[in-house]
């Protein structure tokens, strides 16, 4: 069993003379850098890692020691050059009243109850400080992330949080979320505005904890589910508002689907990174975003990450590497599922790319 201290490792640190962390932030910047980091920007748990770390889901979100190991055996198992917590996209809707299921180990969290979806006219209450250093989950993500930064030596440190239309979602549903849009959209002003007011709250906390980068996923914001118009109205103010709770840590944005047509909104929340997945073509994301905010992503979690060879893993990461991707990550979350050697794969294909001048 690895511990967290472990110096099992597949990659080494400071190749080129660059740190994991320096590499990471340089390329958060949009400066000249060695090659491109290769991040677990988003969620990083599969079951040949848990089996490693001898830290499983769905323990792991309760304890903050198994969710510290995990993360920190992304590194030397699977080579991804960061260590992220926490694993699931619910903590924060928990907080405010949903109740969650754990998942299994190849399975996310889920919320199952939406405590406001009959009735929104019910005051909110924001939660003070105090009360949210106080939830139980939110008090194992600090103390995780306190865990990491004893080990990480100079891997960046990656926290994982929710995007404010995602959590309203969650608060009242999503259905009627977006059926609000059109009806009472005041309703959703109203939701999205109490979330990203909890949101704000909860990174002032986290941009004190010295971490490198938060990654928002809003996948709920999806062009597949809100036009680029209705974006501008409804998430984007709320977005930008929270990020701007951020005065140490680069902020990365992530939104599922193909977001082409949207990267100007994502990039106008102030994200220092946009996330994006394999539905963008990565030549054109480039062209559009123009060192506006790094890139990240855009190999493929289903094809070819869960269900590729190796080889179509090495195929997709040298596309967004010769685009100009900054960051190489996955487009989404991994399947818990997905195979180390693909992993490893897009890992050693940008390793060995041939020396930058």
């Amino acid at each position: 069993m690895m511990t967290s201290g472990s110096k099992d490792k597949t990659v080494q640190e400071n190749d080129g003379g660059i740190s994991m962390r320096e590499r990471l932030l340089r390329a958060l910047a949009c400066k000249d850098n060695d090659r491109p980091p290769v991040a677990g920007m988003t969620t990083t748990g599969t079951a040949q890692l848990m089996d490693y770390a001898g830290a499983a889901w769905p323990e792991v979100h309760t304890d903050p020691v198994k969710m510290a190991k995990l993360a920190l055996a992304a590194y030397p198992f699977l080579g991804l050059e960061s260590a992220r917590v926490p694993y699931c996209l619910t903590y924060e809707a928990e907080a405010l009243g949903c109740k969650v299921s754990l998942g299994t180990k190849t399975s996310t969290p889920m919320v199952k109850t939406h405590p406001f979806d009959e009735d929104p006219e019910v005051d909110l209450t924001p939660l003070t400080r105090e009360e949210m250093l106080e939830k139980p989950r939110n008090k194992v993500i600090l103390e995780a992330i306190r865990l990491v930064k004893k080990d990480a030596g100079d891997r960046p440190i990656i926290v994982g949080v929710t995007g404010p239309f995602t959590i309203a979602g969650h608060l009242v549903g999503t259905d009627n979320l977006l059926r609000w849009i059109l009806t009472e959209p005041e309703y959703v002003h109203k939701f999205v505005g109490f979330a990203a007011q909890y949101e704000i709250e909860w990174l002032k906390i986290i941009d004190q904890m010295g971490v490198d980068a938060i990654q928002m996923s809003e996948p709920s914001a999806s062009r597949d589910m809100l036009s680029n118009d209705m974006y501008r109205e409804f998430a984007l103010p709320y977005v930008k508002n929270a990020f701007s709770a951020m005065e140490n840590t680069k902020k990365v944005l992530h939104i599922c689907g193909d977001m082409i047509s949207g990267l100007d909104n994502m990039v106008d929340t102030g994200a220092d990174g946009l996330s994006i997945e394999e539905k963008n073509d990565p030549f054109k994301a480039v062209e559009i975003v123009d060192k506006r905010a790094a890139l990240v992503g855009n190999v493929g979690v289903v094809q070819p990450l869960l269900r590729g060879s190796p080889e179509q893993v090495r195929e997709m990461t040298l596309k967004s590497v010769d685009a100009g991707i900054n960051v190489i990550s996955a487009g989404c979350g991994l399947s818990a599922m997905i195979d180390k050697r693909n992993i490893q794969m897009m890992v050693e294909t940008v390793k060995n790319l041939p020396p930058r001048k």
